[in-house]
């Protein structure tokens, strides 16, 4: 009896075990799949052109949640919207990556609650991202952002994060000259990640984060989002951050 109890008990720890591996394996590429889908399509016809005009313009892309998401950025993928190979063949020259750190359950166009059951935490755990990303927005945007510093090291002769101007300037004279460099800038979806705290401003600038939306569907300590409950301008605290 105590032998048939053991192995149901060991029985129930491999399942277990296996079940935990198969979560944090496969729930964030399937989780992205459903967020972000891709249509599998014919390619479309592009006349020489039109093909012609896009090779000629400087090509810029204003938001993407790439950095969200457990995937090497630097390897072609089949899912998600994006990657770097996919942006040089796109020849794009400039993207936006725009960091989420908060997302309301149900979240829709409507309305939103603040204090509703979030999704990135859940998300982050399920990624094994750094604990102290659990349970803090700010912590979410410092990572994401290493994420992208991270690729950067990596890749240097193809992605240059532009902090500034110069950068700029510098991304759009390699790509005249030929070479396949992309521009990256950092962004957040809206700046719950601040805390309520004007000297994490300073911080998030400092980690490369040059684009900062004020809300993004739901209201935060800044005011009123168009998608949020309160329906209020700025708040004190929003205007100082202004």
């Amino acid at each position: 009896m105590r032998s048939r109890f053991k192995r149901i008990l060991m029985s129930c720890v491999a399942l277990s075990v296996l079940g935990f591996v198969l979560f944090f394996t496969l729930a964030p590429g399937v989780i992205e799949q459903k967020r972000n889908p891709v249509s599998k399509h014919d390619p479309y016809p592009v006349s020489q052109k039109a093909q012609d005009l896009h090779q000629s313009l400087i090509i810029g892309d204003w938001h993407a949640d790439s950095l969200l998401w457990k995937r090497n950025l630097l390897e072609r993928s089949a899912r998600g919207q994006l990657d770097f190979p996919r942006l040089r063949s796109g020849n794009v020259a400039i993207q936006v990556f725009t960091a989420v750190t908060k997302s309301p359950k149900g979240q829709n166009y409507d309305k939103n609650h603040g204090d509703a059951l979030d999704n990135i935490t859940l998300l982050a755990f399920a990624q094994l991202w750094p604990l102290k990303t659990w349970q803090s927005l700010f912590q979410r945007a410092l990572y994401q952002a290493k994420k992208l510093h991270d690729f950067e090291k990596a890749a240097p002769d193809q992605i240059k994060i532009i902090r500034t101007r110069g950068d700029l300037e510098m991304v759009l004279d390699e790509r005249r000259n030929g070479k396949p460099v992309i521009g990256s800038l950092l962004g957040i979806e809206g700046a719950h990640p601040l805390e309520g705290k004007l000297e994490n401003l300073s911080r998030l600038e400092k980690a490369g984060y040059r684009v900062i939306a004020l809300q993004h569907f739901f209201d935060n300590a800044l005011g009123g989002s168009l998608h949020g409950t309160g329906n209020q301008g700025l708040t004190q605290f929003g205007r100082q951050v202004v």
